[in-house]
This record gives structure tokens, sequence and C-alpha cells, in this order.
């Protein structure tokens, strides 16, 4: 008993460290649609993400069902997640860009949570983009912004799954 003690205690920490560590590669190799906790509840959520490095933020694209006919796309690039010149009220131009199309995209700062927004159409060209192919990147204009890639893979099963909540047909 007194082992099984020692072991457990001895534990702790590291599991206590390990749910704090940014996340592993497999934790980011295929998109997946999850229930989030949001401000104001929860939020069935289709992500992805990229392994944080350093003192960075875990990079993300994420989608949540948006205004009417939408989804609301979000971008964190993982840095500070301060926007150029202290300018709450930031929009700026990313391409995105799956190596055959490239679509330009107005994002806007969003100061609550550090990251850029646009609206989505359900059956527009960005949420086809996002859909399929292999691999999309997004580069901002902006500097201030790191460009990041993401994986495509599992993208189209997770759009499926958030689609009918949000009201998509």
């Amino acid at each position: 008993m007194r082992l099984t003690s020692r072991l457990a205690a001895g534990l702790l920490p590291l599991l206590t460290l390990a749910s704090a560590l940014p996340a592993l590669a497999a934790d980011c190799d295929a998109w997946r649609a999850e229930v989030w906790e949001v401000e104001g509840g929860k939020a069935l959520t289709a992500h992805i993400c990229t392994p944080a490095t350093g003192d960075d933020r875990e990079p993300m694209l994420y989608l949540q069902c948006g205004e009417e006919g939408a989804f609301a796309l979000r971008f964190d690039d993982g840095g500070r997640g301060d926007p150029p010149d202290g300018n709450p009220e930031w929009s700026g131009r990313v391409v995105f860009s799956d190596g055959k199309t490239k679509l330009d995209v107005t994002m806007m700062y969003e100061a609550m949570d550090g990251v850029l927004y646009a609206p989505a159409a359900f059956s527009g060209p960005l949420t086809k983009l996002l859909g399929s192919g292999s691999e999309i990147a997004l580069t901002p204009d902006e500097k201030a912004f790191k460009a990041r890639r993401f994986t495509l893979k599992g993208s189209s099963a997770a759009l499926g799954r958030l689609a009918p909540t949000c009201g998509a047909r």
C-alpha cells in the first residue's frame, strides 16, 4: 500500500506538468470537432493546431457557429496576440492557399482572444478550400502575425460534424 501511495505521489507532478505542456505532434495530426468551453457556455468547434515552440502559444485554426449562413473562423498565429501598432480595430489581408488556389481574406483582430477573425460562408470558397486538399497555408500581409501551415487531414469530417449544429444544410 505504501509503495502504491509513493508511486502515485511521485507521478502526480508529472501528470500535472504534462497537462500544462503545449500540444504534442499527435494532438495536431488531424482536424477534430470537439465541444469547447467558451464565454457564455459551450460550443462545438472544428479545429487544428501545430505544436507550440518556445514561449509561443499553440498556433490554431478553428471554426465555430457564426452569423447566419456562416462559420466564425479564427486564426491564432501562436505569437504574442498583440495587434499591429496596438490598434484593437485592426483588420487586414490573410492569404489562404492550398498550393493551387489562393484566397484573399480580410480578417479582423479580436482583442479579447488576441486572434484574427473572419466569417466563412457555409458553402463559400473559403470553407470549400478548408474542406479539401492536404494542407493550407495562411500568410498575413501584416508581419506582426506569423505565417502558418496546417494539415487539412480530417477537416472535411470535422466541418461536416459542425455544419448541422450551425444550421448549414
